[in-house]
């Protein structure tokens, strides 16, 4: 596991260069679902690339763009409201049509952890634009 320093000022675990659901990944030859206790040590041995699982192509596609919303952020909300992440990271690219991404980060025992991240429009950007703005 590694940390990544957020400009809002947040300390974030991640696992290897990114996060990782084990659920979004597949191994054709395992049980389902793929636990994180039993795929640590092959996804932390793949330096680059999914190694031998199987991924949805159009999630994959935004994991840069995610983790520079998550060091880089223009915007942090604090939103209290929502089921499991506590914290919106809100980034602007120079992209159309989804020029924001939006990253969901919540807290877990050991350390502040991403949840979720996706593209979005300018009107996504502000329906998530919620609670109390923490950054800048």
């Amino acid at each position: 596991m590694s940390r990544a320093l957020s400009l809002a000022g947040f300390q974030v675990t991640l696992i290897g260069r990114f996060w990782v659901i084990p659920e979004e990944l597949d191994d054709p030859d395992k049980e389902k679902p793929l636990q994180m206790p039993n795929e640590r040590a092959i996804i932390l041995g793949t330096p680059t690339g999914f190694g031998p699982y199987k991924h949805e192509k159009q999630r994959a596609i935004y994991l840069e763009s995610a983790m520079v919303c998550l060091c880089q952020p223009d915007e942090v909300w604090e939103d209290l409201t929502l089921n499991t992440a506590k914290w919106i990271y809100l980034k602007e690219f120079n992209t159309h049509p989804y020029a924001f991404t939006i990253l969901l980060v919540g807290e877990r025992k050991e350390s502040l952890v991403p949840f979720t991240s996706f593209p979005g429009k300018q009107r996504d950007a502000r329906k998530w634009r919620r609670g109390v703005k923490i950054y800048p």
